[in-house]
């Protein structure tokens, strides 16, 4: 299916990043750039304004306020997680033929990326002539068959820096304990990440754990107390969605209220649960650290790499909507690969979480994560500050 002659649209979907504007920056610069569209245009609040006809028009955004677009954070078109039904493929249908929609560019994660598929799907059964093409996103890393996913690398600094950070501050004053807690409701990426931040053997963090691994209560606390016992203070960092042996979470808000779009309990709290668990356990000091949303809307964490790879898939996803690869969407290959991207059938993107890898795995007392975690993540996140080891340490 060729794109012809007509408009553009694009939308973004899901949980915003620190670099999700950068892709919609590059759609927008790729898309004038190359002149094949009569106009660009933008669905406020995701799938919904595509949905409800509520779209804008982006074609003559002056280029200072394009370029401030690619480094903001957040969803500048705004985003949704709404979950489509059959009826919303028909509305949906029916806009981009009135609206002569050549190419629908979708920027999202893997419910936004699945969505896309059944626009895509929808289409090809209504004889429409609209090109879909999928664009990834997502500071979880979690979507099968692309080496990374943009607002990752972002996302992972940040959370390195902030504990490494963090471990200077409780390194300083001992208080003993604190809990870290990174984002991530199925797999432990920005988790792993934050091994990064450790200066010398002693530094934070001490104890990492991801939702890959089951987690024992018994196991933590005898962690966390021989690490008190032997450097005097301890940071652990847990991630949101960890879970025990059964497979349960080892926390879960159950307040009606704190649900999101999609009926799901929305994840977080686990760190100050496990701090109240050692302070009465252990009967030792403990706080907890829960950075939460900061941690995806950071514009001073950003990643040099990610920026990159978020604008990259932007662009190429006009590119592949112009030579009609209609239900593709962009991949990104290793960074030392010669080819920097594939563009493959969005089907290939279904199936699950992409979890990190058994191999990449270590004990928590070992950082959570092997070698091979480690040689993959720092290029992605690139250079942390570095500190001079506490002088009290070293005299």
């Amino acid at each position: 299916m060729s794109a012809q002659r007509g408009n553009l649209l694009v939308l973004q979907g899901g949980g915003p990043t620190p670099v999700l504007n950068a892709s919609l920056y590059g759609v927008i610069d790729e898309a004038r750039k190359n002149a094949s569209f009569d106009r660009i245009l933008g669905a406020r609040s995701g799938v919904v304004g595509l949905i409800n006809d509520d779209l804008g028009d982006l074609t003559s955004i002056a280029q200072s306020d394009l370029e401030r677009l690619r480094v903001s954070p957040g969803a500048s078109l705004g985003s949704t997680r709404h979950r489509l039904q059959e009826a919303d493929l028909a509305a949906i249908t029916k806009v981009l033929d009135q609206r002569n929609i050549s190419a629908l560019v979708v920027i999202g994660g893997n419910g936004s990326l699945r969505g896309a598929e059944l626009i895509a799907e929808a289409i090809t059964r209504g004889g429409g002539k609209t090109c879909v093409v999928g664009v990834p996103k997502t500071i979880d890393n979690d979507i099968p068959g692309t080496d990374r996913c943009p607002g990752y690398g972002s996302a992972a600094r940040y959370a390195a820096q902030a504990v490494r950070d963090l471990g200077m501050d409780v390194r300083g004053l001992p208080q003993p304990v604190s809990i870290y807690e990174t984002m991530g409701r199925s797999t432990g990426w920005l988790a792993g990440a934050t091994i990064l931040g450790r200066l010398d053997e002693s530094h934070a963090p001490h104890l990492v754990y991801l939702p890959e691994r089951a987690f024992a209560l018994g196991e933590f606390l005898g962690d966390i107390d021989r690490t008190v016992k032997k450097h005097g203070w301890a940071v652990a960092v847990v991630t949101e969605g960890i879970k025990n042996s059964d497979g349960a979470m080892v926390y879960e808000n159950t307040s009606s209220a704190q649900r999101d779009a999609m009926n799901r309990a929305i994840p977080g709290g686990v760190a100050s649960y496990l701090a109240g668990v050692v302070a009465k356990e252990l009967r030792i000091r403990c706080r907890f650290e829960t950075p939460g949303l900061c941690g995806r809307s950071s514009a001073l964490h950003l990643s040099e790499q990610d920026l990159v790879d978020a604008e990259l898939v932007g662009r190429v996803g006009v590119r592949a909507a112009l030579e009609g690869r209609h239900a593709h969407w962009i991949t990104l290959k290793p960074i030392d690969s010669e080819a920097k991207y594939a563009i493959v059938p969005l089907k290939n993107c279904a199936g699950g979480d992409r979890v990190v890898p058994q191999d990449w795995l270590a004990h928590p007392r070992d950082g959570g994560v092997s070698a091979k975690f480690v040689d993959y993540v720092r290029p992605i996140v690139g250079k942390l500050i570095d500190y001079a080891i506490p002088l009290k340490d070293t005299l």
